[in-house]
């Protein structure tokens, strides 16, 4: 089932049977210093942001299963955040699924949701594949993996991810861990778990523990590239070189900051990931939902449409519950763009 492992996964394995094994990243080490922790815990909590509330008027448009259901036709909906269903073959796949009111592990605290969610949890249609990139709070959330997992058919983790979800209730034969480049076939949808250059925990005792990294999606006709989280490095180059090119790539974009710098691109590196994985149109994620980080909920945006520009890239960003189809991405036509530009 598994293709042989890419010995750019590297684990530090303690020599004691009371250390984890712990997961590094192919060429930088993330290792934070203690201003930097509290830098990141203190925008990831909004302690800035009460005395510079940000209200966006993000657009949504309601979807229901129905609608999801009797689509034929390849497409794409953006639901917030990293987490876009995507219909390829008549397969339905979900990527990080984070559908509740904050992501955080408190219900009280910790950034909240900008809009409301174009369909709600318990309305979600059949789920044919369910991909983790991470086990950070913002790309797994327990309550929505509670209240999903009965709907999802199988679930496509990176390695020692399983642990959170086998906790939640969901049954060991719906979950499968990989390694980076790692590869499954599901029907007629290739699924390959690629490198990124972030980190892992949902606790400091957890740091590294798991894997993370993106996901190649192909099918009969299309190709995607699911980013995850990552700061920019040349293993965007060597996933193009292998898989690419893509028709189109969903691109973390958002929630940067210079103290992150190597773990989170800017909009202009995503734009350039972008070209090295060989992809033809960009979809930028991970913005316009939650607030992580200090700059206005826009600028993501503005600067990576201004980047692509730049670069001839073809760029969409559908509103939240907007279908794009594949076929559109094909024929060139334009897509409604610009509302991020409405407020200020």
């Amino acid at each position: 089932m598994f293709a042989s492992v890419s010995q750019s996964v590297k684990a530090r394995i303690a020599t004691t049977d009371t250390k984890p094994v712990r997961f590094v990243n192919s060429e930088v080490a993330y290792t934070p210093t203690i201003k930097d922790t509290i830098t990141t815990l203190r925008s990831y909590l909004n302690l800035d942001k009460i005395l510079h509330p940000q209200s966006p008027d993000i657009p949504v448009i309601s979807l229901q299963a129905s609608m999801i259901e009797q689509e034929s036709r390849d497409c794409v909906y953006r639901l917030g955040h990293s987490t876009v269903l995507l219909k390829l073959d008549q397969k339905l796949i979900i990527t990080d699924p984070v559908l509740s009111e904050r992501a955080s592990p408190l219900d009280w605290a910790g950034p909240k949701r900008y809009h409301p969610l174009p369909i709600k949890m318990d309305c979600l249609p059949q789920v044919d594949i369910c991909l983790i990139s991470h086990d950070h709070y913002d790309h797994l959330d327990k309550e929505t993996i509670k209240r999903i997992h009965t709907k999802v058919a199988q679930f496509l983790v990176p390695l020692n991810v399983a642990q959170h979800l086998l906790e939640w209730g969901v049954p060991s034969n719906k979950i499968r861990e990989y390694q980076w480049w790692q590869t499954e076939q599901i029907g007629t949808i290739k699924l390959v778990f690629t490198p990124t250059q972030h980190f892992s925990g949902r606790s400091y005792q957890q740091r590294d523990t798991s894997l993370w990294g993106s996901w190649v999606i192909q099918s009969e006709h299309r190709s995607v590239y699911f980013s995850g989280d990552s700061g920019y490095f040349s293993g965007f180059k060597d996933i193009g070189n292998q898989y690419g090119p893509f028709d189109l790539t969903l691109m973390e974009t958002g929630a940067y900051d210079e103290n992150w710098a190597s773990i989170h691109m800017f909009p202009e590196q995503s734009v350039q990931a972008h070209l090295d994985v060989q992809g033809k149109v960009m979809l930028p994620i991970h913005n316009c939902t939650f607030d992580l980080s200090y700059h206005v909920w826009n600028e993501p945006l503005i600067r990576a449409e201004k980047a692509a520009a730049q670069n001839h890239v073809p760029f969409i960003c559908p509103k939240m519950g907007e279908k794009v189809l594949f076929e559109t991405l094909a024929d060139g036509m334009e897509h409604d763009s610009g509302w991020w530009n409405e407020e200020d």
